[in-house]
């Protein structure tokens, strides 16, 4: 069942698969295209499926084989299904049919996915393969102990939709069928997809199962229920070998795909990325890190060129400028990925205005690019300088990445904006950045619904300055000795650390306000909310604060916020906290930042522990604990992952996206602090 790279076995014999239906399992192939599931391979949400293609890479993703009906018709005559939907039956209880997953006896996810199913003596092997940098995916039969002729049907279940919408038969144009060289082709609207089986012969047998329940979209307030087409089926005649083996594949477009049956090309260039390692543990999570480290490095066209980009997470988010900027030095430096990451800065650096960077580009139309963020240019300067330091690559510094990262500087001092002549960004008279109103969610807490923004924090943020701070102090330091425009840095960065201590230090308190908010009589009222935001400004190599002030932002983090899994956005103490997030999209946005845990945070965390205590073994020690349950979760219930987010309240159950950009690259870059004692 095995192949060279399985990170994760799960063994089912004597269990209850359906106790594993909360694990998901995710494939990617580097053009955001995606494969996601449960361990017993039923699908629970609608970005579920086989074969999510990316038709406008990495975008305009689509849902091409959710399922595949399988079944198996032995010698004797005994037909055994393997397959299994979700359904609700009379009086809320859940009906699976069929019932396939009950002769499940191991799931494994490495580079692939596969399952293994018990029929008596027979065993049937799964596995499913995406194609690198292809829209197109191979499932794999493999039978042993086939003592007779068998007969192995094939119904592949196709929506052939977006993936955020869901099918109803009612609504859309009929698809159309083709049948050409034992290949099915189905036509939807724009979408073509073509599903082939060369050892099979294929009927044309149209049916749709209505229903199908999606249990994750019910908790989500989302509607949970679709009706899939089953086109026909493969009928594929099995001999009375001791193996045998099918290959069936699914492809967008209007061409078979050439079954894939190893990933040994991702598997080699996997193998040259370094990953840090915490301590001697030969059991450590290396080879999953690799693999989800590599799942969100993405390409994309825009405007006629060819980018490297990084997606936030799996299943729903494209690629952030914020999200992808901060996760950039732990994906692409500490993994050695040099060249990719002077390709996102270039991509991103294409795209700026007025010293602005995206914060996302657009899902339909890829010629358009958001600008609502304050943060993520700063975040472009902080990535571009952990660049030149670990790469030393000179050239791009000398040539582009230091104009770009100075146009930054010069657009925040003359004002920028979401609008062209819009200021809602700039600095102000202390030299401290302000930014946004009560309208607008400009930083990372950037939740609303229903034109109710729940964390505003409009005005002066504490992580932005820091952020602000640390892009004057440590541009200062990459540019010649003795020029103008060193010295000016220099001098605008002294300001700032002066304004941002005076006006962010909590001295009777210990730590440091969240953000400084117009009062409405032309000053401002310090927030004195404890949050997280006041780590990132306590991590950063130049960030504005003593080594004092450094562990006392510590030291009220981790007493209120810090959990196994992350940092939590307020304490459990504070009277708007929300322990839950969970219910309908209004319900949980305004959880998102009032309670609930991520685990990016940690590293700057981290971070900030380590330069407190002047990276001391003993600070060092407990660093490498408080980041062990993340990396538990990799190695076991995470499948390879790590989630977006955490409920705030214990056990902290892991919610949101299954796969996260920054969750990933933040571990992976403390842990590189930790064993390394550098700064990326």
């Amino acid at each position: 069942m095995s192949d060279a790279w399985v990170t994760h076995r799960i063994d089912l014999a004597g269990t209850d698969a359906l106790d594993r239906l909360e694990q998901e399992w995710l494939l990617t192939n580097g053009t955001g295209a995606y494969a996601m599931g449960t361990v017993p391979a039923i699908n629970t949400r609608r970005y579920h499926g086989l074969l999510v293609a990316a038709t406008r890479p990495p975008v305009g993703r689509v849902v091409v084989l959710n399922q595949m009906l399988e079944q198996l018709v032995l010698s004797d005559g005994v037909a055994v299904s393997l397959s299994a939907c979700r359904f609700c039956g009379q009086a809320g209880s859940t009906v699976y049919s069929p019932d396939g997953f009950r002769r499940l006896r191991a799931f494994e996810k490495g580079t692939s996915v596969a399952w293994r199913y018990q029929i008596g003596d027979v065993r049937m092997t799964r596995r499913l393969l995406l194609h690198e940098r292809q829209q197109a995916a191979t499932l794999v039969y493999r039978f042993e102990g086939l003592e007779g002729p068998a007969v192995l049907t094939l119904r592949p279940m196709v929506t052939l939709r977006d993936f955020h919408g869901l099918r109803r038969h009612a609504e859309g144009a009929a698809p159309r069928f083709e049948i050409r060289d034992r290949a099915l082709i189905v036509r939807e609207d724009q979408i073509t997809a073509t599903f082939a089986c060369p050892d099979g012969g294929w009927s044309l047998e149209p049916d749709w199962w209505y229903d199908i329940h999606y249990p994750a979209e019910t908790r989500r307030g989302q509607d949970d229920r679709e009706d899939v087409l089953v086109p026909g089926r493969f009928d594929i005649d099995l001999g009375p070998a001791d193996r045998s083996e099918v290959a069936f594949t699914v492809a967008l477009g209007g061409e078979a795909a050439a079954p894939a049956r190893s990933a040994q090309g991702r598997e080699r260039a996997l193998k040259r990325l370094s990953i840090p390692r915490l301590g001697p543990d030969p059991n450590g999570p290396s080879a999953a890190l690799r693999i989800a480290a590599d799942d969100f490095v993405v390409r994309r066209e825009a405007a006629g060129r060819s980018l490297t980009t990084i997606l936030a997470g799996y299943p729903w988010f494209a690629d952030w400028g914020r999200d992808a900027l901060i996760a950039l030095p732990g994906l692409l430096l500490t993994t050695g990925r040099f060249d990719d990451a002077r390709a996102v800065l270039a991509s991103f650096a294409s795209a700026m205005r007025g010293g602005l960077v995206p914060n996302r580009f657009d899902d339909y139309d890829a010629s358009r690019a958001h600008y609502n963020t304050v943060d993520a240019s700063l975040w472009f300067v902080h990535a571009s300088m952990s660049y030149t330091r670990a790469s030393g690559d000179a050239e791009s510094w000398d040539k582009w990445l230091s104009a770009a990262c100075i146009e930054v500087i010069e657009g925040y001092r003359r004002g920028a904006g979401m609008d062209e002549g819009d200021r809602i960004i700039r600095v102000d008279d202390d030299g401290l950045v302000t930014a946004g109103s009560a309208q607008t969610q400009l930083t990372w807490m950037d939740a609303a619904t229903g034109g109710v923004v729940f964390t505003p924090r409009h005005g002066k943020a504490v992580e932005i300055n820091g952020l602000w701070h640390h892009a004057l102090s440590g541009l200062a330091d990459l540019l010649d000795e003795g020029t103008a425009a060193r010295l000016r840095l220099r001098e605008q960065a002294n300001r700032v650390r002066a304004s941002f201590v005076d006006r962010f230090w909590l001295e009777d308190r210990g730590y440091l306000a969240d953000h400084l908010a117009p009062d409405g009589h032309g000053g401002w009222r310090a927030d004195v909310t404890v949050r997280p935001n006041q780590i990132l400004a306590a991590g950063l190599a130049h960030g504005p604060l003593s080594q004092t002030m450094r562990r006392g932002v510590v030291d009220v983090v981790k007493r209120k916020l810090l959990t196994p899994c992350g940092l939590r956005t307020l304490p459990s103490d504070d009277p708007a906290y929300r322990g839950r997030y969970e219910g309908p999209a209004f319900a949980r946005d305004g959880a998102y930042h009032q309670g609930t845990v991520w685990p990016w945070l940690m590293g700057s965390y981290v971070e900030a522990l380590l330069r407190a205590e002047d990276f001391s073994d003993a600070a060092k020690r407990e660093a490498a604990a408080a980041l062990q349950p993340l990396l538990d979760h990799v190695k076991g219930d995470g499948l390879g992952q790590l989630h977006e987010i955490h409920q705030g309240d214990p056990p902290h159950e892991p919610d949101g996206c299954i796969a996260q950009a920054w969750s990933v690259a933040e571990l992976l870059r403390a842990m590189e602090l930790i064993s390394g004692g550098g700064s990326l």
